[in-house]
């Protein structure tokens, strides 16, 4: 036992001198208190920290429902056209079809081939015509240039142009037009001497050229793809 100081006997009574064993529970609580701040400071620094698992936030399902059942426009693809033959079914299918815009476009077209043919304008020819008959041009000129021949073609006269006949098949628009025209050829051979034959000279000409566009690009030009005559009754 501790002993008592004589000058406090009347201050600190004898029960208010507290036992060394006494001291312990209140330096348990004491370290249980700074256990707990401790392990408190430790989930809120866990908590507050983003582990890559968190759980993303949801989203509008309305805004997903809406954005879901749009198709881009530019696609790159469109729908397939209607078939059908005649003026009005290749009306349908391409609405910026005019039968007098066209009418006029091909009477322009057909000088303009008629030259680059005699010419020799192949860089021409690609713009104005479908790829196997611009293979079959090319060989005549290449025959042409290779006997040492060169050609001239004048239109004379181009007394009418009409439609034919219009169809709209596997997206691919054609028209059929006949020309009767007078045209003069003249073939002159490597020593400068024209060449006369059933081809050459003045001559009122029939000739039927059909073109085609495909609906499905945006090129809104038409490309001659065959050429022939009536046959003869």
């Amino acid at each position: 036992m501790y002993p008592s100081d004589p000058h406090c006997k009347g201050l600190c009574g004898k029960d208010q001198i507290i036992p060394p064993g006494d001291l312990v529970p209140y330096i348990d609580i004491i370290i249980f208190a700074v256990i707990a701040v401790l392990l408190v400071l430790r989930l809120r620094s866990v908590l507050g920290q983003r582990t890559g698992y968190d759980e993303q936030p949801q989203r509008d399902n309305r805004s997903d429902k809406g954005t879901a059942d749009v198709i881009s426009i530019d696609s790159g693809r469109r729908a397939d056209v209607v078939e059908g033959h005649g003026i009005d079914a290749l009306s349908k299918a391409d609405r910026s079809f005019s039968e007098k815009t066209f009418l006029n476009g091909a009477a322009a077209a057909f000088e303009m081939i008629l030259s680059a043919y005699a010419d020799g304008d192949i860089a021409k020819l690609k713009r104005l015509l479908g790829y196997e008959l611009l293979q079959s041009f090319t060989q005549s000129i290449q025959q042409r240039i290779r006997e040492g021949e060169s050609l001239k073609i004048v239109l004379d006269e181009l007394r009418d142009v009409r439609i034919t006949d219009a169809k709209v098949f596997d997206n691919v628009a054609s028209v059929t037009v006949e020309y009767q025209s007078t045209q003069t050829r003249i073939l002159v051979d490597s020593d400068g001497e024209a060449i006369e034959d059933e081809d050459t000279g003045t001559r009122d000409l029939i000739d039927i050229w059909t073109f085609e566009r495909d609906l499905t690009l945006d090129d809104p030009n038409w490309k001659l793809a065959e050429t022939e005559v009536p046959d003869e009754e």
